[in-house]
């Protein structure tokens, strides 16, 4: 079974993290998010505590683990959200009518070749940064101007993330085995959709630069079923650039769940 935790009570949701990150990212809003929902949160195939999906973790394939995991559980459509390939295997989800409601931020699967390139070439870049410094991650992520600096793709308030959370997350994408693989199998997967009654959000950053913020109505021209929360003043990973707006989106979108 992947490495999970579970707090609080209420109807279940499922958490699903970015690429480097892990269970923990989700830390600054269990608060309110626990105080309405018994919350779940994972780590992905390859992340955290998880073993590393033998052959390509394909987002079809990611997918898959995240509904065994559910059964494991016992879990009977629970709500689900997740943030960019967290994001993509929620949008999978929800195409699959295996979760009672959605929300993906800022998910992949909606890029077009040359914006798939981008990304994947700016995380290649980020991976062999973070290698590089991952030794002296807690020194360099203490003064808030380097936060600043190593930060400024991945979110649109680097100086408010807490060196110690930046310091983890650096060494995350330096380490965890899933980074490289997953990243290039699923930076480039192309969602269609499909006919589902599921409801799904897509919320998307306006200030992500990684995935950039025209694939949002381009997800929704795709996903019919789907509406579009835009996130001003948010990027890549908005957990700490607006940690109150992204609560209440996942507890709005998820309220059906």
């Amino acid at each position: 079974m992947l490495a999970h935790d579970q707090s609080g009570d209420g109807a279940p949701l499922v958490l699903l993290h970015f690429l480097g990150g892990d269970r923990n990212v989700w830390r600054s809003l269990l608060p309110r998010l626990t105080a309405e929902r018994r919350v779940i949160t994972v780590d992905l195939p390859g992340f955290g505590d998880s073993r590393s999906l033998p052959g390509s973790p394909t987002l079809g394939r990611l997918t898959d683990t995240i509904e065994e995991f559910v059964g494991e559980l016992g879990l009977e459509r629970p709500a689900v959200a997740g943030i960019s390939v967290g994001g993509g295997i929620a949008v999978e989800l929800a195409a699959r009518d295996a979760v009672s409601s959605a929300v993906a931020i800022n998910p992949v699967g909606f890029a077009s070749r040359a914006e798939a390139a981008f990304a994947k070439a700016s995380m290649r870049a980020t991976h062999a940064a973070c290698k590089a410094i991952a030794g002296q991650a807690d020194r360099l992520t203490s003064p808030k101007p380097l936060r600043t600096a190593l930060g400024a793709q991945m979110f649109a308030k680097p100086w408010a993330v807490p060196a110690e959370d930046l310091a983890g997350l650096v060494r995350g994408v330096a380490h965890s085995p899933g980074t490289i693989p997953v990243m290039r199998a699923t930076f480039g997967a192309e969602i269609r959709g499909g006919a589902t009654s599921t409801p799904l959000t897509i919320a998307w950053g306006q200030r992500d630069a990684l995935l950039l913020p025209r694939q949002g109505p381009r997800a929704i021209e795709r996903l019919p079923f789907a509406r579009l929360a835009p996130l001003p003043g948010c990027g890549h990973v908005p957990l700490w650039d607006d940690p109150e707006r992204v609560t209440a989106a996942i507890l709005d979108g998820t309220a059906a769940g």
